[in-house]
């Protein structure tokens, strides 16, 4: 029974030193490092997306033009709206997806005609 246990202990052992060294091999190959650096881009396209798509779906900013940046997690919004109620509620919005780290302001309220 003992033998039993510590062939069992030596394998998953094995596995996890395994792994480890498996690891610290592939964060030294130039392709990885290159494919995870791409990798790194995806996440700001993902969230202009999700923060531009809630913005222009909005019942309550409706008559508002937006401009969306992002990077590293920083989104940048620009572009008019109607009111500070609308300024303030694209901040709130764009602030709630999840990923986003701040959000800076470049809006403008656009004046009544």
């Amino acid at each position: 029974m003992i033998n039993r246990n510590l062939a069992i202990t030596g394998i998953v052992l094995a596995t996890m030193l395994g792994s480890l060294g498996l690891s610290a091999f592939a964060t030294d190959n130039p392709q990885t490092i290159a494919a995870l650096g791409a990798t790194v881009e995806a996440p700001d396209g993902v969230l202009h997306d999700k923060v531009e798509t809630l913005l222009r779906t909005d019942v309550g900013l409706v008559g508002s033009q937006f401009r969306v940046l992002s990077k590293s997690g920083v989104i940048t919004l620009g572009g008019t709206v109607p009111d500070e109620h609308s300024l303030r509620r694209a901040l709130d919005l764009a602030s709630s997806v999840r990923g986003v780290r701040e959000v800076r302001n470049a809006m403008e309220i656009d004046s009544p005609k």
